[in-house]
């Protein structure tokens, strides 16, 4: 798979019933899978500028209270084509407003290359997860172990060709009081 030769992986936290999202905001904190979710999307470097690529739809940006996450390049997929003015993006380093995926893919893979960055991580929410599935590579995922009935954005359901490569044991978010453990999948390669 992949996407211009750079790995593509997404990463999401979600419900025993698939809920990655309740009135454009995480259902929970937990603030290891927070700690976890930094840690994915930033490569640990002194010297670029740029330690991490995610693309996001228009709603996961405005979750995050419409700013850019920092040490990242961001793109925002919006159909809109006045967001960036909207929003203040205009003149914004590393945030880019993209009219669809494969433009942000393309732009997003070229910029890995120069910042020999090996991933681009897809972050949300349940369209753009849905759209780029077919160029993943990785998927790693917070399985947290609660059921959110009222819930309005959901993970997609995993390819058959997907498999557990790696898994954390269950562990326990004292404020949340919420069992959760961390997954990888990648895709099987024939």
């Amino acid at each position: 798979m992949s996407y211009a030769h750079t790995e593509v992986a997404q990463i999401a936290a979600i419900s025993s019933n698939r809920c990655i999202g309740k009135d454009n905001a995480l259902p929970w904190h937990i603030s290891a899978d927070l700690k976890h979710f930094k840690q994915m999307t930033t490569k640990q470097s002194d010297a670029d500028d740029i330690q991490g690529i995610v693309i996001m739809g228009r709603k996961t940006f405005e979750s995050m209270g419409s700013k850019p996450l920092p040490k990242r390049a961001n793109f925002i997929i919006s159909t809109q084509m006045d967001y960036a003015e909207q929003k203040g993006l205009k003149d914004n380093e590393n945030t880019y407003v993209m009219h669809n995926l494969d433009d942000a893919l393309t732009q997003a893979a070229s910029l890995a290359h120069g910042a020999h960055l090996e991933t681009i991580w897809i972050i949300g929410g349940e369209k753009v997860f849905k759209d780029a599935m077919m160029y993943t590579d990785r998927i790693e995922l917070t399985h947290v172990d609660t059921d959110i009935k009222d819930g309005d954005a959901f993970y997609p359901e995993l390819p058959d060709d997907f498999v557990v490569a790696q898994e954390s044991e269950q562990m326990h978010d004292d404020k949340s009081k919420l069992d959760y453990r961390f997954v990888t999948y990648k895709r099987k390669t024939d």
